[in-house]
């Protein structure tokens, strides 16, 4: 009796390299994205901190402005930053879609090769159940011309 064999499993072993691949990426991407998220996070709270510890200074005795001016200049400097931060995240977010579409891609292409092999395979099923039915029926009917 023959075995079932999927004439298309090598290019599901492909689909299914390349969607593991794809989920990887996809990952790696994710990563970066909560990393690039977390910088912000730091840069809105150095700033907060830094327009704080200013307006203290601003109202001691002991007013420099210089020091004020240090404190302006720097916290000019930290909203470059997160505004160039933001632009870094929002093109990351792009990067981010586009590899959840080609994951979303390659992983309806191996779900659509592997329902074919299902089908497949319950083709041969079927297929290998009524051959042993006809054998049966044959040893049966070679039994009865015998007797």
């Amino acid at each position: 009796m023959r075995r079932f064999k999927f004439t298309l499993e090598s290019v599901l072993t492909v689909r299914k390299k390349a969607l593991e691949d794809a989920r990887i990426k996809l990952a790696s991407i994710t990563g970066i994205f909560n990393q690039q998220q977390e910088i912000l996070k730091e840069m809105q709270t150095a700033l907060e901190n830094i327009r704080n510890d200013s307006e203290k200074y601003l109202f001691e005795e002991t007013f420099n402005p210089c020091i004020v001016s240090n404190y302006n200049a720097f916290s000019n400097k930290i909203v470059q930053d997160i505004t160039t931060q933001k632009l870094i995240i929002e093109k990351t977010k792009v990067d981010l879609i586009k590899q959840q579409e080609i994951t979303k891609q390659a992983y309806i292409q191996v779900k659509s090769l592997e329902k074919l092999k299902e089908k497949q395979k319950a083709q041969y099923d079927k297929e290998v159940l009524q051959e042993e039915f006809k054998l049966i029926d044959d040893i049966v009917n070679s039994r009865r011309t015998i007797a």
